[in-house]
């Protein structure tokens, strides 16, 4: 396979920059050597390509729902619920138009620079269609359950093909033996936590519009006991210790900071999903601050505002202009933290010898090239 050298203007990831100017020497997918041209050189049989331009490795996208990929944008409804019932539903019961929504949601993702993805598949059939396509695809395969189906669903569970992991939804449509089943499968876990205020009524008392919905959809149990428990610690404790993601996470009381750091979770805060659904003031950079592992997801193409991408770069500049993050924080929440969350080794999205996943060329801009890389509207082309 050829060589080939790339001299560049400065090449940036979680650490910051790398090298300015900088210089990659590749083979495939292996990284050769990294740093200054003057360091590296000109290695004989690797044709050099010189551009203007800050080379990054591909983002990772912690939490996506490539299936709802097929209608495009749809505007807010009144209420979340609301939202799952009109417009969700009805897509995860169209079993002809999954495929083709996996298949476009894998587009848009190569389109917003992810080549890595933590995907929440609602069947079998949608988690087959998008391993088959593309290599860093993890496919959670979603539980829901209710009392009609509960034994199915246990079975379903233990029958899973090795290839897939696992996410039961929520604390509102899944219980403790679910949880309990999912961590002892020895598979990875993804599950939504604290999505909603109205989750923690639900799962606290078994009350409010959540309970309204699952009797007006019939799914309503009767026998079933309320949690008695904040989403968070539900979570944490079904875990035990071990790695999982958690998406949203956008209610936490004051203890559950250090609770989330002293464990293994891997928070997936979707910036944009969290503001189409009026969710404010996420405490993600005083989970940031407090150690808690922080990454970065899209959710669905439904709640986004561009219909031709599903980017986690766009999750990092708006954090970067709403909140001022730190933009070096935000790579490396956009790149090594994602890794870790849905087990893949973070040395694939860093600019440094060995295998890479893939590696971004962005556009120059004057001053830094991490703010440059937060303050650009453009996306990035594949080297």
């Amino acid at each position: 396979m050829n060589r080939k050298l790339l001299y560049v203007d400065a090449i940036v990831d979680h650490r910051g920059v790398v090298a300015s100017p900088g210089a990659v020497l590749k083979e495939g997918n292996t990284i050769l050597a990294v740093g200054t041209p003057q360091e590296i050189g000109t290695p004989e049989n690797a044709p050099l390509t010189q551009s203007e331009g800050i080379i990054t490795p591909t983002f990772v996208n912690t939490h996506a729902h490539l299936d709802l990929s097929g209608r495009g944008n749809v505007p807010a409804k009144s209420s979340f619920l609301e939202w799952v019932k009109e417009v969700v539903l009805p897509i995860r019961r169209d079993e002809e138009g999954i495929q083709n929504a996996v298949h476009a949601g894998i587009k848009l993702i190569h389109a917003g620079g992810s080549a890595i993805v933590g995907d929440i598949a609602g069947s079998i059939m949608a988690a087959s269609t998008a391993q088959a396509s593309a290599r860093f695809i993890i496919s959670y395969v979603e539980f829901l359950e209710s009392a009609k189906e509960l034994c199915a669903m246990q079975q379903l569970l233990q029958e899973l093909p090795e290839a897939f992991d696992v996410s039961p939804h929520a604390p509102y449509s899944c219980g403790a033996h679910t949880y309990e089943a999912a961590f002892a499968s020895n598979r990875k876990v993804a599950t939504h936590v604290a999505e909603t205020l109205e989750e923690i009524e639900y799962t606290l008392h078994k009350t409010g519009p959540i309970a309204a919905f699952e009797k007006q959809i019939g799914v309503w149990n009767e026998q079933e006991k309320p949690w008695g428990m904040h989403p968070v610690d539900i979570g944490l404790s079904a875990a035990n210790g071990k790695p999982f993601i958690a998406a949203h996470v956008h209610y936490i009381e004051d203890r559950h900071l250090d609770m989330l750091a002293d464990s293994l979770c891997t928070v997936a805060y979707c910036p944009r999903a969290s503001e189409y659904f009026g969710h404010t003031n996420h405490r993600w950079q005083e989970m940031v601050d407090a150690g808690v592992r922080v990454s970065i997801g899209t959710d669905s193409l439904l709640c986004l505002d561009t219909p031709d991408r599903i980017s986690v770069i766009d999750e990092l500049r708006l954090l970067y202009r709403r909140d001022n993050a730190d933009p070096r924080l935000l790579m490396k929440m956009g790149t090594t933290a994602g890794a870790i969350g849905v087990g893949v080794d973070p040395s694939l999205v860093a600019v440094a010898p060995g295998e890479t996943a893939g590696l971004l060329l962005f556009n120059s801009m004057a001053g830094d090239p991490v703010h440059a890389i937060m303050n650009s509207t453009e996306m990035p082309v594949w080297l």
